[in-house]
């Protein structure tokens, strides 16, 4: 599927696409952490009690719209609701850290890619509704980003399996 993806956002005019390999659904940025220990004490127990899950990734859209375009992205069809309980759980385990709530409501997506301004989302057609895969949640990984020149390089610090046994 990540493939797939990584076509998908190439083939959007003046779209700074994703490598295949940094595609990734992302259920919360955390942003600088000086204790991954902690968060991770923190996030374990929601991995433990949410059972993996199927989803799919359908259509093409864009952040904050599509008209003023700076994200292109994938949307989650069949898994955005469980998708959606565990953002919720994490949110909630991650508060007594420190992290503040997400300013804007979360959005089951995969982003393609950035544009470096502004600008109108033109799609092929079809591409707006399309059924790109589907697969199964399996676990939660925690990356390291690092941002450079060449763009964001993540580094896997832990991955936690989601076993739903609580």
């Amino acid at each position: 599927m990540r493939q797939t993806l990584a076509r998908v956002g190439g083939a959007i005019p003046g779209l700074r696409a994703q490598k295949e390999s940094t595609i990734h659904l992302t259920i919360r940025f955390l942003g600088e952490i000086e204790d991954a220990d902690r968060v991770l004490d923190a996030i374990r127990p929601v991995t433990d009690a949410i059972a993996p899950f199927r989803f799919s990734l359908c259509g093409v859209g864009a952040f904050p719209n599509p008209r003023r375009a700076r994200v292109a992205w994938v949307g989650l069809q069949e898994g955005a609701e469980a998708a959606t309980h565990l953002a919720a759980r994490l949110e909630s385990a991650l508060r007594p850290l420190g992290f503040s709530p997400e300013r804007r409501p979360w959005r089951a997506h995969v982003t393609l890619g950035r544009f470096r301004a502004p600008r109108t989302l033109d799609l092929p057609d079809g591409d707006a509704e399309r059924l790109w895969g589907s697969a199964e949640a399996t676990r939660l990984t925690l990356y390291r980003s690092e941002l450079s020149p060449q763009g964001a390089h993540h580094h896997v610090v832990e991955e936690l399996s989601l076993l739903g046994v609580i």
